[in-house]
């Protein structure tokens, strides 16, 4: 199985592979090396030559397709997305697994998945299925996200094309506020470079005005001014998020996962270790390691003692928070505007 880097040398005019099979969590990267694929397979002969298939395609009509000689003389490309090879019944996934093993070198298969995910180390569907594409000679490939650096050389090619100026600074608090999906950054790029005009500049103040966060920015938000003591802008973050349809669950959640990720750092900067390495030993995903970097920048302003109390409270609150949220949802509410309060007291050094 290979990666990005490894696809890419197979997508070219003349290196084309007979079969291919994408997966991964970037739903755009799988979704634009099918079409890059399918493309580079039929050129102009779209119309005769591409069969372009969906999750409830016919195991029969994939078969009957991919097996057919163009009237053109030239290859055939059979592009199916999110077929449910795991769900499907077990005659059809051996026809599916037959299809891989009899597809003519001519043509080209894509089967990818941009919506339905995979999971490549726990599936035994998919485990058969990509042993019978790389022993047919095919191309399995794992599409995930992209690295931070990569994220932001993206962004800032993409700003300086349009002639705006993104530095990589700004650039690294849009992936953090916004999202590590390419199809999300992609949009609110678009968005606010078209906000800034032509030789304008994207700073953090513009994106936060511009684009739209994701709920965990959101909460960040939130926690930032519990922690700097703005009880007002904390409660105004509150009453927003709420209004948006989030369930104080999940809110409360966000708030505690962001304590812990305070104490964990904490703990490890004892021990002399960085953002990255403490990333690495709790499992965070690799283009995920600024959640701590804040997070470490955040440690500075709390002492261990009120950290620690600051937890319990946390705890203490968890089944408070969560205990109506299939009913009302307003004994939740105020158990999270309260925990919230008696932070902000605790991170400001007042009494409870």
């Amino acid at each position: 199985m290979v990666g990005e880097s490894g696809l890419r040398g197979v997508t070219t005019k003349g290196r084309l592979k007979h079969i291919y099979l994408l997966v991964g969590n970037d739903p755009y990267l799988t979704k634009k090396y099918a079409e890059k694929i399918a493309k580079t397979t039929v050129g102009d002969n779209a119309d005769l030559n591409l069969f372009a298939l969906g999750e409830n395609a016919d195991i029969q009509l994939i078969y009957d397709n991919i097996m057919q000689f163009s009237f053109t003389g030239d290859s055939i490309c059979v592009s199916v997305g999110n077929f449910p090879f795991e769900s499907c019944p077990i005659a059809d996934f051996k026809k599916l697994i037959s299809i891989v093993e009899q597809a003519p070198d001519n043509n080209v298969l894509i089967l990818y998945y941009d919506v339905l995910q995979i999971n490549t180390k726990k599936s035994d569907r998919f485990k058969k299925l990509a042993a019978a594409v790389e022993k047919a000679q095919g191309v399995v490939a794992e599409l995930n996200h992209r690295t931070e650096n990569e994220l932001i050389k993206m962004l800032s090619d993409g700003a300086a094309k349009r002639r705006v100026r993104l530095d990589q600074k700004a650039a690294r608090y849009m992936i953090s506020v916004c999202s590590d999906d390419l199809n999300i950054l992609i949009n609110e790029l678009e968005k606010v470079t078209s906000f800034v005009g032509e030789e304008g500049i994207i700073t953090t103040d513009i994106i936060d005005k511009v684009c739209v966060k994701t709920l965990e920015a959101s909460v960040y938000d939130l926690s930032k001014h519990i922690l700097s003591g703005r009880g007002e802008k904390a409660l105004e973050v509150l009453n927003n998020l709420l209004s948006m349809g989030v369930s104080p669950a999940e809110i409360y959640s966000l708030i505690a996962s962001a304590y812990v990720d305070i104490f964990r750092v904490k703990a490890a900067v004892k021990k002399n270790k960085t953002p990255e390495s403490i990333a690495k030993d709790f499992g965070y995903a690799a283009n995920r390691s600024f959640v701590l970097t804040n997070a470490s920048r955040d440690a500075r302003k709390l002492s261990d003692a009120k950290l620690s109390v600051i937890i319990n409270e946390l705890l203490e609150s968890d089944r408070l928070v969560k205990n109506d949220v299939k009913i009302s949802g307003n004994s939740a509410r105020i158990a999270l505007e309260s925990v919230i309060t008696k932070i902000l007291r605790i991170s400001q050094g007042g009494d409870l």
